[in-house]
């Protein structure tokens, strides 16, 4: 079941009796367990119906005490363990062999949570197999960097707002798929436009302050076209700004952009969806792959990733100690386009 699905439910009174939440995602983690301390119990009644423990603090004795209880003038109880990861009963058979008895026959009255968080339970025991039968067993996985700009749009839609291709890849490329960091400037924008607008690169300039027009982004999108012009402009301004564009944080990139166009000219399958999937990009980039596939061959890109080495070195002080990153920097373009 997707999260949201599962927060859905939540907020409609649909509560299962027992739920684990595991996986590298902290991000769909923490957004459950939020809606399941918000709504399972009354705010009235969370001195009495409400347990929070943490794995290391705890044990399944405890737990499973806790959960037996019945709730004190409500119509539920909450116990969560946070941090379940580092319970000690994961690797010992006669404790999961408790926690496997109650999940036979789960207190209807509870709602019990693990947040097992950073890394997946092993589903192999016979505890977990029945967790997931009379509950919820959540995989919480990572979004691929080919589905972000996807993840992306769809969020902003749940927010009330729209957003186009572009933007959307703007705001993937530039923040990653750290999803508390995207979702804390999406809301930046939800409290700032009104109800059902646009999200456009003009928005995300003014309210996030990621320029459209003079990000790294837009210089790989310039090495990719060729676009002599427009590279020179963006090395120009980051020269003027060398705080906000540091050469650290523009040769990782251009060096990930470089990769997935070596990777591309490998493919076989070079459709959409496949491409993407295989180089870890969305679809709504590959056709920019594509085009300057045309304009780089592979030669030309082995001696690239040797620029960026370069430079990456000089940066750091081995070689000419004099020269500044933005002459570093325009140098290294400069061999790129040529």
């Amino acid at each position: 079941m997707a999260h949201r699905q599962i927060i859905r439910n939540v907020r409609s009174g649909k509560f299962a009796p027992i739920y684990v939440l595991h996986g590298e995602e902290a991000f769909f983690i923490e957004e459950i367990t939020k809606v399941l301390l918000a709504c399972t119990v009354d705010e009235a009644s969370k001195d009495f119906n409400e347990t929070v423990v943490y794995g290391r603090d705890t044990d399944i004795n405890q737990i499973l005490a806790s959960a037996r209880r019945f709730p004190m003038m409500a119509e539920r109880q909450l116990v969560l363990v946070r941090e379940a990861q580092d319970l000690k009963c994961w690797k010992r058979k006669d404790e999961l062999e408790k926690l496997a008895a109650y999940a036979e026959s789960p207190v209807s009255s509870t709602v019990l949570v693990f947040a097992y968080m950073n890394k997946k339970i092993d589903g192999r025991s016979k505890a977990v197999k029945t967790l997931s039968k009379n509950g919820i067993l959540f995989l919480s996985e990572k979004v691929r960097d080919y589905k972000l700009s996807e993840w992306i749009s769809s969020y902003v839609k749940d927010q009330g707002l729209t957003i186009n291709g572009h933007a959307s890849q703007l705001l993937s490329e530039y923040l990653g798929n750290d999803l508390r960091k995207v979702v804390n400037e999406i809301s930046k924008l939800k409290i700032s436009l009104p109800a059902g607008s646009e999200v456009t690169s003009e928005v995300i300039e003014k309210h996030i302050g990621i320029s459209k027009e003079y990000n790294v982004f837009e210089l790989q999108r310039a090495l990719g076209g060729k676009d002599v012009g427009k590279a020179s402009r963006i090395v120009n301004h980051f020269e003027s700004n060398p705080k906000n564009n540091p050469l650290a944080m523009v040769i990782p990139v251009l060096s990930a952009y470089f990769a997935k166009l070596f990777v591309y000219h490998g493919l076989k399958d070079k459709s959409q969806q496949s491409a993407a999937k295989s180089m870890g990009c969305s679809p709504f980039a590959v056709r920019d792959y594509s085009a300057a596939s045309r304009l780089y061959e592979v030669n030309k890109i082995a001696r690239i990733f040797s620029y960026l080495r370069e430079a990456d070195r000089k940066s750091k002080g081995q070689g000419n100690a004099t020269i500044s990153e933005g002459m570093i920097l325009r140098e290294t373009i400069f061999k790129i386009l040529h």
